[in-house]
């Protein structure tokens, strides 16, 4: 006999909304962390391959694009399209990570806060975790 493993529509919504708001509650850390260091998180910047002259745009891009995505995901109307853009960045996020593991730079990690602690292999695991997270959130609001 199988049984089968079932969520109440409720439950499913707490769920989900849990999931945002651990998301919301990453990105608002992070982006006002980088906020209160924007100098040395736009002087890291600018010595990556990748970004170097846009380092100032990207120092301010990042945080205020987590603001705004943080917004998304307090309004409950626009949790769905907040969880589809954490997805995104966190994407994002984690490409840059592996580009920065394999191309063999050693620059500090200015993620914010205890984040930069960590590892570029463990920040990698961090963040494919919260990708994770935003994939059952978009997954229990399709449901």
């Amino acid at each position: 006999m199988e049984t089968k493993f079932y969520l109440s529509p409720k439950m499913r919504m707490i769920i989900a909304d849990v999931i945002a708001y651990l998301i919301l509650a990453l990105f608002m850390y992070t982006a006002a962390s980088k906020l209160f260091g924007i100098k040395s998180f736009s002087s890291t910047l600018a010595k990556s391959p990748l970004i170097g002259g846009y380092s100032e745009l990207v120092a301010w891009g990042i945080p205020i694009t987590e603001m705004i995505i943080g917004v998304l995901l307090i309004l409950a109307p626009f949790r769905k399209l907040g969880l589809y853009a954490s997805c995104a960045i966190m994407i994002l996020f984690t490409l840059y990570l592996l580009y920065m593991v394999f191309s063999g730079n050693k620059l500090p990690c200015h993620c914010g806060g205890v984040i930069s602690a960590m590892t570029w292999q463990q920040h990698i695991w961090f963040n494919l975790g919260f990708v994770l997270l935003a994939f059952t959130g978009i997954y229990i609001y399709k449901k």
